[in-house]
Order: structure tokens, then sequence, then C-alpha cells
């Protein structure tokens, strides 16, 4: 939500390996397993990969999984045809240095049994769209993962500077999701990554209040110290609304779509409107509550130095609006999202209904989407 235009030569290794012979051929690191392991499943219950200075950490836990090789790609293949960069035992954290700072890097981990899984930084760390993240690499109920570099979240795309324009086009994207007003979307325009498609889906059209655009209600709601019911409320009419259904269902509808290759959708400060679209991704793939929450949260993260800019704008001004009840307005809290998913439930009984019955999804639209968009 907009609360205001002013307000608002050699890789160095930390554990480096020698690939064996078998691993290397044509300058590309090529995946040798048994042929009983093709057949495996993903053999790790947790993996991450977080960027620390100018290295990357890898962590892993694995089951059964024997030797894990570690290879670095730009591309987010399902099996390695990066360079072999680290090695650890089943269960191990890792760190890989001398990577090229300007790129995306994504780290396929095989087991010595099993199938391998491609993990990556979720944050892509660009300074002017600083929500902008992977909501790949998380593990469903039933242990798949859903994939990595395919769909991405994100806030503001108007103030993106011309490097991190570049960095955007080089995820693939083939569809940009805009999910805000007409009032949002004429006042600051996305600056949209080479080819891409821009795709208007206003989810707030149908509402009446400070969801549909009323910056007068909206302000006065949070000078008056109301902000946080004003998102329990507008969370509400993310389930409520005709506009946020009919957004939502095309949303997942372009997932499905046969020329996707990887979408972004953005509302303004990536963490309302995009919250719920990807609550209700993730939770259709499979994914527990309480990862879905995590993800959610992780938005107080990422804005966090965004916030504090402008809660810092705030005290020059003189304002009288109390610093906590704008960050109220511009942060998430769990009980923002818990009132959508109870709404989910009082409307329809439960989530699958939603899914079907609200959104109007068959049940081949979400054999489609798990079938794309998580691991065997």
């Amino acid at each position: 939500m907009n609360i205001s235009r002013k307000l608002i030569g050699a890789t160095a290794l930390a554990l480096a390996v020698s690939a064996p012979a078998p691993l290397i051929a044509r300058g590309k690191a090529q995946v040798a397993r048994p042929a009983a392991a093709r057949v495996a499943a993903i053999p790790f219950t947790a993996a991450s990969v977080t960027r620390a200075g100018g290295g990357y950490r890898i962590e892993w836990t694995g089951q059964n999984a024997g030797t894990v090789r570690v290879f670095a790609s730009e591309r987010p293949d399902p099996v390695s045809t990066g360079k072999p960069v680290a090695e650890g035992l089943g269960t191990a954290a890792v760190t890989v240095d001398g990577l090229a700072p300007d790129h995306r890097w994504f780290f396929t981990l095989v087991p010595a049994e099993g199938e391998p899984l491609v993990v990556a930084d979720r944050g892509l760390h660009l300074a002017t769209v600083p929500n902008l993240r992977d909501i790949g690499g998380y593990r469903t109920s039933d242990g798949r993962w859903v994939k990595m570099g395919l769909i991405y979240r994100s806030d503001q795309l108007n103030r993106l500077s011309d490097a991190d324009l570049a960095a955007m086009g080089r995820l693939g994207l083939t569809t940009i999701a805009d999910l805000r007003t007409v009032a949002e979307r004429t006042r600051e325009p996305d600056r949209v990554a080479a080819g891409a498609e821009p795709l208007v889906l206003d989810i707030a059209k149908d509402s009446q209040g400070s969801l549909g655009g009323d910056m007068r209600g909206a302000m006065a709601a949070i000078a008056s110290g109301h902000a946080a019911e004003m998102l329990v409320d507008a969370n509400r009419e993310f389930v409520s609304l005709p506009s946020a259904r009919a957004g939502y269902r095309d949303l997942l509808q372009k997932l499905e779509a046969p020329g996707t290759n990887a979408l972004l959708y953005h509302c303004t400060a990536g963490k309302d409107r995009t919250g719920w679209a990807s609550a209700v991704i993730l939770t259709l793939l499979g994914v527990p509550r309480e990862t879905v929450l995590h993800d959610y949260m992780l938005s107080n993260t990422y804005l966090r130095a965004k916030n504090d800019a402008a809660l810092a704008a705030l005290a020059k001004s003189g304002s009288p609006m109390k610093p906590a009840y704008l960050e109220a307005a511009m942060t998430v809290r769990p009980d923002y999202i818990q009132a959508a998913f109870d709404e989910v439930e009082h409307r329809y009984g439960s989530f699958d209904n939603y899914i079907r019955h609200g959104l109007g999804l068959t049940e081949a639209d979400i054999k489609a989407l798990r079938a794309r968009y998580l691991t065997k």
C-alpha cells in the first residue's frame, strides 16, 4: 500500500574441491549418478542459500544422501550444468566465494543417493526494488520442493534504476503482473524488464475503502492509529471482493499458461496484495502454513531500510503523526494475513473450496500448476 510519495581470475572457495574426472565434460559439470539413484526422491529435508558479503553460505540437511557435491550456475537447471564449487556430507554447511557479484547464482546439490535439488538466495538484493524475491525453494508437506527461478514477488517497479532493470532482464521474465489500482499505475508506472509483457490485475477495483485507492481515508486511518484495523479489513477483501477473486484467478491461470516462462507479480510495497498472492500460490502447491507465514513476514526484513527511510522523512517533516502508527501500515503482522485465511474458512469452509469455488480453478488446473512448479 502506498502511504505517501514523500514518506514512502581464480575462484576462492572456503571449502574447495576438485571434481572427479567423470563429472567434467566439455567444460560443463555433468551429474553422474547410479541408475538406482535416478528414481529416488530428493533426500534433502532442508536447504538454504544466504548471500554473505561477497560469498554464499549454503546449508542443507539430508537423509541418506551420502556425499553431496555442489555446482554453481546462472540457470536454475534441475541437473547440474555449472561448475563444481564445494562438497560436504549429507548434512553440512559450506561457504563459496569468488563468483561474479553482478549475477544471480543457483546451486545444485547433487547427492550420492537420490535426486538433485536447485537452491539459491531467495532475495535478489536490488537496491531500488528491495522486496523482489523468489518464492521457490520451499519444501512441501509431501516432501517435494517449489522450483526456483520461476515465480517472483516484488514491491513497486517505478523506482528501478537502470542497473536493477538490467538485472531483472536477466531473470527470463515473460510476464509482469501489476496488482495495483489504476491510480497507482497512473501515478507511478512500472518500468518493465525487456522481454516481459505487462498484465494488469486490479485486485482492489471493487473496493469502496482505502484498498480501492481512497488515500485520504487511508491516511486518516493511519493518523488516528487504525492502520492495523485497516489492513485486517483489506486482507478480508482479498478473499471477498469479486475483483480480487478474478485477479488472483487470472494470476494462477497465467502461471499455468504454456507461454509463461518466469513470472513476477507486485503491488506497491509488495507485502499485502502481493503477500496474499504468494500465500495462495504456496498453499495450493502444498507448502505448510507455518512456512507460508514465514514467507509473508519476510517483507519486514526486506523492506526494513525502505521503511526506516520513510520514518526518518516523517521525523524531519514535523508531522504530528506518531511513527508507530505509520509503521503499522508499512509492515506486516501475522494477524493481517490470518484475517484472509479466516475469511476463506468463513466463506468457503476450506482452502480447497476457496481455490475451486472462489477462484474457479479445476482439478486439471491444480494438477498442471503442481506439475510445473514442483519437483517430482
